[in-house]
């Protein structure tokens, strides 16, 4: 028996030549789908709110003149549009603390597959919760945002623990491409169900490949490149290169009071607020803007919303890998040059839409997707930044900028709906002013505050003259440092 399958040192060798050493590529792709569809899910009410709308008058009306009815039609106000999409991002908020303690212990594996499933559970019964009334609908989407409070804590992890130092900015830039990714792929896909079919399939079809996705992570998956079958010791070498070596036991404890009090840090988290504003806005409501503003169709919105995103995360990857292949300037000036890139070019493309009007709606079109197209060159400037400064800690670092994610996500609704009570291009004129004048003020405070290397709490000496483990009790006495 042992000469017809060969022993385990002959199958771990077959494991390992499948993707040779590669395998941390293939595990990112998929890391990356994963994110991709939890976004997705949470995208999908924004479209779908435009096919399940009651048709106008001249729609529905018989040759006579006489009204028709349309079933299974919803509708709702500006302050309930509102709350569907904050709602969301108060859940993620409530639970990231939570999900960032809690992958600090156990890893993403068991977490991230959790949380993916309930988003999966919660898309697929979304049609049902719509139909059972509004607070059964708010419950749905509470379980979404609680699937999507991983999402960062979970890129801040895998790239601590899988990634080669060389291609940090590469493997970032790959997987926060999710927000872009979600809306390249959902508006048409959404467009397109809505048309083929009715505006319930866009929640199932989405639901149904989330769990798919996430039953496959789940089994492939492996905290550590070292526990994983398909990972050989060239491969788990180079990834090793460039880690922390104490003890794992202390690298688990965080030292926030140090990480709260570092310049560099609050300088990620404040790009991130210009980011996302900028981003919640062209991507939450790019369908409604172009539909109720400047008159696209279902169809073409679809089409049309996929254009900003899509030129986004085509930039993002592009950044991305040439960031770590400049070498004639220092890092902290390249985080520099990418960040004020990405932010001042989106800014200007926000003013000159603000100054445009919505006869121009095929240029307004172009201005939006130049705009989400700049923007992505936030891969090598804070989001890259984020790990070179946090390294092992990254998935605190990296994971709170999901709460820029969040708290922009509850701020701009508001402004949106409070500011386009009618959907003008007058109206919106405001909101594009806002946005830029947000990201220019978040770009100069990034620039002054971040650097170019690791923080000090990083290094090796810093963790064992500041923190204490009792390896008895598995328990850790916090030292003045701390407090």
């Amino acid at each position: 028996e042992r000469e017809m399958y060969g022993s385990p040192e002959d199958a771990n060798q077959r494991y390992i030549a499948i993707f040779g050493t590669r395998t941390r590529f293939v595990v990112m792709i998929l890391v990356l789908l994963c994110l991709t569809s939890i976004w997705s899910n949470i995208l999908t009410f924004n479209f779908a709110v435009i096919c399940m709308a009651p048709k106008p008058v001249n729609e529905t009306a018989d040759p006579f003149g006489n009204l028709t009815d349309q079933p299974d039609t919803y509708s709702y106000t500006k302050a309930q549009n509102s709350w569907i999409t904050s709602v969301v991002a108060i859940a993620a908020l409530i639970c990231n603390q939570i999900v960032v303690a809690i992958v600090n212990r156990v890893g993403i594996r068991t977490v991230f597959t959790l949380l993916g499933l309930t988003s999966a559970v919660a898309t697929i019964l979304m049609p049902t919760a719509i139909r059972a009334g509004y607070v059964w609908l708010l419950v749905a989407r509470v379980f979404q945002g609680i699937g999507f409070a991983g999402n960062f804590p979970v890129i801040g992890a895998f790239c601590s623990r899988w990634t080669y130092f060389k291609q940090t900015g590469f493997f970032v830039s790959v997987l926060v491409a999710y927000v872009q990714l979600s809306p390249a792929i959902t508006n048409p896909v959404s467009g397109a169900l809505c048309t083929a079919f009715s505006w319930s399939s866009v929640f199932y079809s989405h639901g149904v490949v989330c769990l798919v996705l996430f039953v496959v992570y789940g089994i492939f998956y492996r905290n550590s490149p070292q526990k994983h079958p398909f990972v050989g010791p060239v491969e788990t070498g180079k990834i090793a290169t460039g880690k922390a070596t104490v003890d794992k036991k202390m690298i688990k404890v965080i030292p926030y009071w140090a990480i709260m009090k570092t310049p560099a840090v609050w300088a990620v988290w404040i790009a991130a607020i210009g980011n996302f504003t900028a981003v919640n806005l062209m991507f939450l409501y790019s369908p409604i803007y172009l539909s109720a503003v400047l008159g696209f169709s279902t169809h073409s919105t679809g089409f049309s919303a996929a254009i900003p995103p899509l030129a986004q995360f085509l930039m993002k990857l592009i950044c991305g890998f040439i960031s770590d292949r400049i070498k004639f300037i220092s890092e902290v000036n390249k985080f520099r040059v990418f960040n004020s890139v990405a932010f001042i070019g989106s800014a200007i493309c926000f003013a000159v839409l603000a100054c445009m009007s919505s006869e121009t709606k095929y240029f307004n079109m172009l201005l939006i997707g130049g705009a989400a197209g700049i923007l992505g060159a936030t891969t090598g400037g804070f989001f890259k930044a984020g790990p070179v400064i946090s390294k092992q800690y990254s998935h605190f670092v990296t994971g709170n900028i999901s709460l820029m994610l969040t708290l922009t996500m509850i701020v701009v609704p508001f402004i949106v709906n409070a500011l386009t009570p009618n959907n003008t291009q007058d109206e919106w004129r405001w909101v594009f002013v806002i946005t830029l004048a947000v990201q220019v003020v978040t770009d100069i405070f990034f620039c002054i505050f971040i650097r170019g290397d690791a923080c000090e709490w990083t290094e090796d000496e810093w963790i064992r003259r500041n923190t204490v483990v009792d390896c008895s009790e598995n328990t850790r006495k916090p030292t003045e440092a701390e407090h």
